[in-house]
């Protein structure tokens, strides 16, 4: 880890350098912006290209989360860098009765950042359920869309996948098992039963329109292969799901024909707080990786 902290101080001094007589002159953007009829928080700081706009994993708030906040000063130097708190969370206003998809985030997401006057094109930086809406964003968006950064994120074949890898139903199975399947379909089926009322099917569905980013960089940043998900799983069931996991994590490499994966050592599903240095780091090949694109006609 201090080998990889060293070089992401490397990394950050040379691009930062780079982009230093090339960076517009922004000041700062702290507040909540009309997205039609409701407010959505959004804070932004340092000045350049391409703008990353942070989106965090479910039931999380970015511009108040300690972890996201220390991995934006760190991003700010290079480029200029936006946390975003979804509808609901955080100072956001919540939205309307009923289900959301990722796609309800993706409008309001660019709808609060046009509010703001905060110009694209973005990399959007999304971590788990963040990393699903930031798949629909650059769907809708393309224009708009520099390039991700995957950060853990949820795939859309996740759940579904996981609950056909689940052994079958049968009398005295483990507690965690049983506990899985429920939680598994209730998540499928149910969006009730998410703090953030979120149809994951309809997300998947919207999530499954990105068949190709073309040249744009995709960064997929993945936790260890040692993590296990769901606690309490008997060894052979964990297995099963986290291969499952890691191999869906490779398939965001074919989005795009400028991919690339880290994989963590040790680090879990929370990479943002359990190993900052490791997002920072695949942040800032992002932002290399955008400016190393020809411009735009």
């Amino acid at each position: 880890m201090r080998a990889l902290f060293v070089a992401t101080i490397l990394f950050c001094t040379a691009i930062s350098a780079s982009a230093a007589m090339t960076a517009p002159q922004e000041g700062p953007v702290d507040g909540r912006f009309d997205v039609g009829g409701r407010f959505i928080r959004l804070a932004c700081k340092g000045a350049g290209r391409p703008t990353v706009v942070i989106d965090a994993g479910m039931g999380t708030a970015p511009v108040e989360d300690a972890g996201w906040q220390a991995i934006a000063a760190q991003v700010a130097p290079v480029t200029r860098v936006c946390l975003y708190d979804r509808a609901g969370l955080g100072q956001s206003d919540p939205a309307a009765p009923g289900p959301r998809s990722s796609l309800d985030a993706a409008h309001d997401l660019h709808a609060a950042l046009s509010a703001a006057g905060v110009k694209g094109p973005y990399l959007l930086v999304g971590h788990s359920l963040g990393g699903l809406h930031a798949q629909v964003f650059a769907v809708q968006y393309p224009a708009d869309t520099a390039g991700l950064v995957l950060v853990s994120t949820t795939h859309p074949d996740q759940f579904s996948n996981w609950l056909t890898l689940l052994p079958a139903s049968m009398p005295g199975e483990e507690p965690a098992v049983t506990e899985t399947r429920s939680f598994l379909t209730s998540m499928q089926t149910d969006p009730s039963k998410n703090e953030e009322r979120l149809d994951m099917q309809a997300s998947a569905v919207e999530a499954h329109k990105l068949t190709s980013l073309g040249e744009k960089p995709v960064i997929v940043l993945t936790h260890s292969p040692r993590f296990r998900m769901v606690p309490g799983l008997s060894e052979l069931v964990a297995v099963r799901l986290e291969d499952a996991t890691q191999r869906m994590q490779r398939q965001f490499l074919s989005l795009s024909t400028n991919a690339h994966q880290i994989v963590a050592e040790r680090a879990g599903h929370g990479l943002p707080h359990e190993a900052p240095a490791f997002v920072v780091h695949g942040i800032l090949q992002g932002i290399a990786a955008v400016r190393e694109q020809p411009p735009r006609r």
